[in-house]
């Protein structure tokens, strides 16, 4: 037997304690590294394994319907079929994306690029790679789906934009950026949206968007291990989980006549421009129209860079709502104004005369009337009747540039009406913030001449120049163009009513004036607005034609002139004289037709014959 010294026994003692003491250490990390993991973070994980085999399905809410002001519906909803990929399911990337590519005929980089934008979101959350399949498509992907594990198709209400669909009023969806989610999120934190949701991005969609939209709901299913439905409960049914119903949008009722609508756009067709209908006694628009218009279903599925570059190149602006945010000089549509501010100023009465020859000489410059032989000695009525300009050059020379000004801004001209549509411009009224000194400064008196006949710098939009004859139809009340009927709930309750709200009174024209105006703007069936005249409905109105460039560029119509140098064609009209009921405002730029007399006569009097076919009212007495 081998003894051995206490030396060596102490080593190996200490050797035996240290060994000991790493393996108890090594116990102790095990356990704490257990406890840590099924304890402390045992939820977690157990939830990580619940999602392994449930997923969050989200539930679209139906977005709202828009009816019309007798509740027939403009624009509803339709089922479409979304191509959703769940990352946390997916294998192979690179071999979904190739199945999927082939399968949609589209190109593997733009599926790459869809799913890149999705990076930083929870695996388990849907990722929208195409919307809008068709039924072919949607067959194949189900029976390729034990190849592309993590591929499902969702089944989503969208908007069902039918030919013809009035987009500027309207509007369109598309896909929420992450800038306008996060401002979005941050103001209404109690229903989010996520990415790859729709918002609205112009007119009545964007504008009444927080009714419109809804509230998602959820519910959860069972899936196997390709992220595939699964049926785990008994007799081959799913087993029951979780599901919280989606609350459809709140409806929107408005002001527009569906067929009027319908009408106008009918009757506007070819043109480029604006058409506005108002009832002139609370401020209602009936019918809106702007030209050229667009497709809004191409946000709904790949637009294309070419397509989206030729819309924004085009120089008649299809994505632009003319109605509130064009700006034209208004022309002879302005005269009225002039010689209302005349009546009321004592400078004429409806008999005072000026003689036209066909042009006026100031100074050097020699300013034409639009019928070169003139038109004589010449009264009011027949200066508005056959739009004698210079009439009105006198009457401009008489009234100065600050008069005229002070009456256009009377009836709002210059300012936002507060449509709050689409982007609204507020025009210009020349010299209106101007002051006596600085209109000597300035020197306006050659001014005064292209102004007075509402050329110039003198700019409206088309909804001003509605208002402005709904004004002087409605005897000078100025009321805020509105929209809105009401808004209702799905569950039919009224959530808001749409109101009648005053601008102001034109408190500088006397009701005996408006009157007059009124009856001096009679449609008949000679002079400038004679293709608008309706046998058995008293109609007024006025035509007008807009210089685009020098006169002597566009002076010969027989000649190859450029579209773009085409004068603009208008007309505005009320129904009847006297207690109007309805107003129409047609602007078409650059028309090859004619004037206003020749080219948007015609279009107003169609819609004025569609607006009292439809009251089923066929005579007045010429006296109303």
């Amino acid at each position: 037997m081998i003894f051995k010294s206490k030396k060596e026994l102490s080593v190996i003692r200490s050797r035996y304690t240290f060994f000991g003491f790493c393996l108890l250490l090594t116990f102790l990390g095990l356990g704490s590294r257990l406890w840590f993991l099924q304890i402390y973070r045992g939820p977690y994980f157990a939830q990580l394994a619940k999602n392994n085999h449930i997923r969050k399905i989200d539930i679209p809410a139906q977005r709202g319907i828009i009816y019309d002001r007798h509740h027939r519906i403009i624009l509803t909803n339709h089922l479409f079929y979304d191509l959703v990929l769940f990352p946390q399911f997916v294998k192979d990337e690179k071999k979904t994306l190739f199945i999927l590519s082939s399968i949609l005929h589209d190109s593997v980089h733009s599926l790459k690029r869809r799913l890149k934008n999705s990076r930083g979101l929870p695996k388990y959350q849907a990722v929208v790679l195409k919307n809008n399949l068709t039924q072919h498509q949607v067959s194949l992907i189900e029976s390729y789906k034990s190849f592309i594990p993590g591929v499902d198709v969702s089944r989503v209400p969208r908007r069902n934009y039918v030919s013809g669909v009035p987009v500027h009023l309207l509007g369109y969806l598309n896909e929420i950026d992450r800038e306008t989610l996060k401002i979005k999120n941050k103001e209404n934190p109690d229903n989010p949206y996520n990415i790859g949701d729709l918002i609205g991005k112009q007119g009545v969609e964007k504008k009444w968007e927080q009714y419109l939209r809804g509230r998602s709901g959820y519910r959860y299913i069972q899936v196997d291990a390709l992220g595939r439905k699964h049926d785990f409960g008994r007799g081959g049914k799913n087993t029951s989980l979780l599901e919280v119903p989606s609350t459809p949008g709140s409806d929107i009722v408005l002001t527009i006549d569906k067929d009027l609508q319908e009408v106008t756009q009918n009757a506007f067709k070819g043109k480029y421009g604006a058409v506005v209908v108002m009832d002139p006694n609370n401020g209602e628009i009936l019918a809106m129209v702007s030209s050229p218009t667009y497709d809004p279903s191409m946000y709904q599925g790949y637009l294309s860079i070419d397509r989206w570059q030729s819309l924004l190149k085009d120089p008649y602006k299809p994505l632009f709502d003319k109605t509130t945010g064009g700006t034209f000089p208004p022309g002879s549509l302005f005269k009225p104004l002039v010689a209302l501010a005349a009546l009321e100023e004592g400078i004429i009465n409806k008999h005072s005369k000026y003689s036209c020859h066909g042009s006026y000489q100031w100074g050097k410059d020699k300013f034409h009337c639009h019928k070169r032989s003139g038109h004589g000695l010449i009264d009011l009525s027949k200066a508005l009747t056959h739009s004698c300009d210079v009439y009105f050059y006198n009457l401009g020379l008489e009234l100065g540039v600050s008069k005229i000004a002070k009456y256009a801004t009377a009836f709002a001209l210059g300012e936002k009406l507060g449509l709050d549509l689409n982007w609204e411009e507020d025009g210009h009224v020349p010299y209106s913030n101007l002051s006596t000194k600085d209109l000597v400064r300035k020197k306006p008196a050659r001014d005064i001449l292209p102004l007075s006949i509402g050329q110039g710098a003198n700019l409206v939009t088309p909804v001003q120049l509605a208002s402005l004859y709904a004004t002087i139809a409605n005897g000078g009340t100025v009321w805020k163009p509105t929209l809105l009927k009401k808004i209702i709930s799905p569950f039919g309750e009224l959530v808001e009513k749409g109101g009648h709200e005053k601008i102001k009174d034109v408190g500088l024209v006397s009701e005996a004036n408006f009157k007059r105006m009124q009856k001096l703007l009679e449609i008949l069936n000679e002079g400038t607005g004679r293709k608008a005249y309706i046998p058995g409905i008293p109609v007024a109105g006025k035509t007008g034609s807009v210089q685009v460039v020098s006169l002597k560029k566009n002076r010969d119509r027989r000649s190859v002139v450029s579209m773009k140098w085409q004068e603009h064609a208008m007309f505005a009209a009320f129904s009847p004289i006297h207690q109007a009921r309805v107003v129409v405002v047609v602007i078409s730029e650059n028309d090859t037709v004619g004037g206003g007399g020749q080219s948007t006569a015609p279009i107003a009097k169609k819609i004025l014959e569609a607006y009292w076919k439809s009251q089923k009212i066929k005579k007045f007495s010429r006296h109303s």
